[in-house]
Order: structure tokens, then sequence, then C-alpha cells
């Protein structure tokens, strides 16, 4: 498996002047040839998912899923043109650089 992050941007809330915007952090296996969602493997977690080791994340990279997780997130930071989704991967990348340092 060669796990890559899909970032999945979507606009919630309730009224069209005040829309809110979730990205959904998603591990795809890249070595899969079909597209999301038949090449799922699962949601990269937030802080103390990955923390904590009681996420699939961790239960299938075991010791590797913070620095893998670290990796994703900087290279996604790197390639991302879209502001609001750049902004929330540098958020989450950072508080897991201050939690593992």
């Amino acid at each position: 498996m060669k796990p890559s992050l899909f970032l999945l941007k979507k606009e919630v809330g309730r009224t069209i002047e005040n829309p809110k915007t979730v990205v959904h952090f998603v591990i795809v296996d890249s070595q899969t040839p079909k597209d999301y969602p038949l090449n799922f493997v699962c949601v990269l977690p937030n802080v103390q998912g990955l923390v904590n080791g009681h996420t699939t994340f961790s239960r299938l990279f075991g010791k590797e899923s913070v620095p893998l997780a670290k990796r994703l997130l900087a290279k996604a930071l790197k390639k991302e043109s879209d502001l609001e989704i750049k902004s929330q991967v540098g958020q989450r990348l950072k508080m897991i650089v201050q939690s593992h340092t």
C-alpha cells in the first residue's frame, strides 16, 4: 500500500451568506488504480487521534503514523493552491509538530 492524502472541501451551513468550509482529510491507497472512494483506506485523525493511537490510521501504520501524517501534510501544504484548504492543512501540521516535539 502507498498511502496518499486526499483533501475534500465541503461548504456546510444553514445560510448562503454564512457558509462554513469543512475539509475532510482522507487517506487513500495510490497504488489502487481506482478513484476515490474505491481506494479509501481511512480518515487522517486529528492530533488527539494520533496521540491516543486508538484510530484506524494508528492501527494501520503503527509507530510510523505520526511521521507519515507529518510527511503527507507537508506534501499537501506545498502542492495545495486553495487558500482555505491550505490554511487547515497548515493548522493541522502545526498542531502535530507542537504535540510531538
